[in-house]
Formats: structure tokens, C-alpha cells, sequence
């Protein structure tokens, strides 16, 4: 599903319009991305958490040269889903 097939779903059950809906996922988008660049974690009781974890380095080896490299530690978003949610699928 993308995000425009999610407005109308939303649209169908909320009978709220369109319009309106996409603003209050751009907002919700906007407020998730500031959140989780703050290092901050997201709870959507019921359905999920969104947080931020840190890879540590890494070494890759590209196997037709022989030439290893270094992936630096980098800050990667995460999502645990809840499990009602889970037992739910």
C-alpha cells in the first residue's frame, strides 16, 4: 500500500476528506523524521515503536579484488512492531 492508497483507505473509514488526511500524515511524517533525528523514541501503543540504533563499523571485502573497506558506525532507524499487532498477522 502508498501513502496515496492509505489516504483514501482512511478517507472510506473516516469519511473525513482527502485533503485533510494528507495534510495530518505530512505533519505525522514531519514530526516522526525531527523526533527520531533527535535520537528520540516513538511509541504507537498497539502497533509499533520507532527508534533510532547505532551500527556499529563494519569491514566488507569486495571478493573479485580482494580489496577490504570500512563501512563507518552510522545511526539507522528501527521499528519493533507490538504484539498484538503481531499475533494479529
Amino acid at each position: 500500500m502508498n501513502k496515496k492508497m492509505m489516504i483514501n483507505c482512511i478517507a472510506q473509514k473516516t469519511k473525513l476528506q482527502k485533503s485533510t488526511i494528507k495534510k495530518v500524515l505530512s505533519g505525522l511524517e514531519n514530526v516522526v523524521f525531527d523526533a527520531l533525528s533527535k535520537g528520540e523514541t516513538i511509541n504507537f501503543s498497539g502497533f509499533a515503536k520507532l527508534y533510532t540504533k547505532q551500527r556499529n563499523e563494519r569491514t566488507f571485502v569486495n571478493f573479485q579484488t580482494g580489496e577490504s573497506f570500512i563501512s563507518p558506525t552510522k545511526v539507522i532507524p528501527a521499528v519493533k512492531f507490538s504484539k498484538n499487532l503481531i499475533l494479529k498477522l
